[in-house]
């Protein structure tokens, strides 16, 4: 299931980021008005395609990103050095084990689920079993970082953000603009980005 939208059109772009490596960029317009951007380091569309469907509905409604999702339960979110290996992304095996209590701490690579929905449900079963959650920025770049800060706002229970490389801040801030509020401009690339459709 996606965002509660009707898109109108998408347009995935590769930018190379000032770091070195490349990066998929997603737009989506919505039906009816509204645009929303999303991206994926991993060079998969549908994480960027999904994100970008769901900043698109929370900047419609002129909502940050955790409250157009169900409700801010936190302002900041924990950023800690982490470099053990991320839940594979089976639901039916992670289910499984949370409730076979294999997990003193459920590490999520959000990028690697490729749903939004999917991610929230994983954060509902883990709090439901009081199981501590670490969502993953993955490559520990700045707008991984804010995206995964945005999302663990919204879970019950125990959670934070990890990274693989050390992180610059303790915490991370659940954004309050409208949208993901993720600092697009950190990339000069992507405000050279001529989308289309526009």
């Amino acid at each position: 299931m996606a965002a509660p939208v009707r898109v109108g059109f998408t347009h995935v772009h590769s930018i190379r980021l000032a770091s070195g490596p490349e990066a998929l960029v997603a737009r989506v317009a919505l039906e009816g008005g509204g645009e929303g951007y999303g991206f994926n380091l991993a060079l998969d569309p549908a994480p960027a395609r999904d994100m970008a469907a769901w900043d698109a509905f929370a900047r419609r409604r002129g909502l940050p990103f955790a409250e157009a999702l169900g409700g801010r339960r936190r302002e900041r979110v924990p950023v800690e050095l982490d470099e053990q290996p991320a839940l594979k992304p089976d639901w039916d095996e992670a289910r499984r084990a949370m409730f076979e209590r294999r997990y003193k701490l459920l590490r999520v690579d959000p990028f690697a689920w490729g749903s939004v929905e999917l991610v929230l449900s994983i954060g509902a079963a883990a709090a439901a079993l009081d199981t501590p959650v670490a969502l993953l920025a993955p490559n520990a770049h700045p707008w991984e970082v804010a995206y995964a800060a945005a999302l663990a706002a919204t879970f019950p229970g125990n959670v934070k953000v990890i990274q693989r490389a050390n992180p610059e801040a303790p915490a991370a801030e659940a954004p309050r603009v409208p949208g993901l509020g993720v600092g697009w401009a950190l990339e000069p690339a992507f405000a050279s980005i001529r989308w289309l459709g526009r």
